[in-house]
């Protein structure tokens, strides 16, 4: 299920969400090119979480339109033909769309490389040969190669995200969510874990990451989205979000962070 080679690899418009009288998310609009880092900032509370979680249909959105490659993701359908995709059809368009969480969410009874596998098994439909040598090939590349077989608890928060990242990875997808994957780390384990997303973004994997990590997302990020009461407020290069700050809440924003670190 591909779409157009030539415009947004995502592209969001108008997305409206709300829980009971709260709406988080107030008219977001957002492209995402081919190979582009987007980072998404924003005090608690201004949708940040809730809009990538829409991405992949693990939130429902109420209004608007998200399509990844073309393929609108979590429906079908216009105005009144509109309908909320099959399972079957959203596990298909979900596997091209790859998401770290901020708690790992690893299965705790599988080493490793089973938690590696399992996708490309079930999902790409691997032989399972083919499935370990992608699984161990990925768990290398972000420096488990002794961690083969050993089990989530075994293993540091730090180790336990990287492998949550080699599983995503491994299922080569469109584009790459990345969720707050290193608020739950004690500090010393967060620069092994960036370490690996700069890699990636080296590589020219499309990522969506949303972080509190103000100086590696200056580092790594093509483009930075301020998000502010559920609606993109500002929105440019590096250079242009974090050196201007001509919008008033971005700069109470950013004093707050840099207070606090």
């Amino acid at each position: 299920m591909s779409g157009n080679s030539g415009g947004p690899l995502v592209r969001i418009r108008d997305l409206r969400k709300r829980f009971g009288a709260n709406e988080v998310l107030r008219g977001v609009d957002l492209d995402v090119a081919r190979g582009e880092v987007v980072s998404v900032i924003g005090a608690s509370g201004s949708g940040k979480t809730t809009m990538l979680r829409c991405v992949n249909l693990l939130e429902t959105y109420d209004s608007g339109s998200i399509a990844v490659d073309g393929v609108e993701v979590g429906y079908s359908g216009e105005g009144a033909n509109r309908r909320r995709r099959g399972e079957r059809e959203l596990a298909r368009i979900r596997a091209d769309i790859g998401m770290v969480f901020q708690l790992f969410n690893l299965f705790p009874h599988l080493t490793a490389r089973q938690n590696v596998m399992l996708g490309l098994i079930k999902v790409r439909r691997l032989p399972r040969a083919e499935a370990q040598q992608a699984a161990d090939r990925w768990l290398v590349r972000v420096g488990l190669a002794d961690k083969l077989d050993a089990l989530p608890h075994e293993l540091s928060g730090g180790q336990q995200q990287r492998v949550g990242i080699a599983r995503a990875v491994a299922m080569n997808p469109k584009v790459l969510l990345l969720d707050e994957i290193t608020s739950a780390l004690d500090p010393e384990l967060v620069g092994e874990v960036l370490n690996v997303v700069r890699e990636l973004a080296a590589e020219g994997m499309t990522m969506i990451l949303v972080t509190h990590e103000m100086s590696f997302a200056r580092d790594v990020s093509s483009r930075i989205v301020f998000m502010d009461a559920g609606r993109v407020a500002v929105e440019g290069t590096p250079r242009e979000v974090f050196g201007a700050q001509a919008h008033d809440r971005l700069r109470t924003f950013l004093s707050r962070i840099e207070m606090r670190h």
